[in-house]
């Protein structure tokens, strides 16, 4: 079973993990979220992290996101593993 209240939209998750860590410097907003997901995309697609939601708009999975997101954003979860 789909927990469906586990998610949002992908931007409100986003200007959430960068308010909740602004020593990464993350600005918030819908192109900084969307700039994030040229360089993560697939890491956070493979850890379930993001959706796409009928070829429309992302969505962020309210636990996962913030996780995988700082392993990005650290370098933890870096381009060659999204490459993958």
């Amino acid at each position: 079973m789909i927990d469906s209240e586990a998610w949002v939209l992908g931007h409100e998750a986003w200007d959430a993990f960068a308010e909740k860590h602004p020593v990464l410097g993350l600005k918030r907003g819908s192109w900084p979220f969307h700039n994030f997901l040229r360089l993560h995309r697939q890491a956070l697609v493979g850890h379930d992290a993001i959706r796409k939601v009928r070829g429309r708009w992302w969505i962020a999975h309210a636990v996962r996101f913030p996780a995988a997101a700082f392993a990005c954003a650290t370098g933890v979860f870096g381009q060659a593993e999204a490459r993958a």
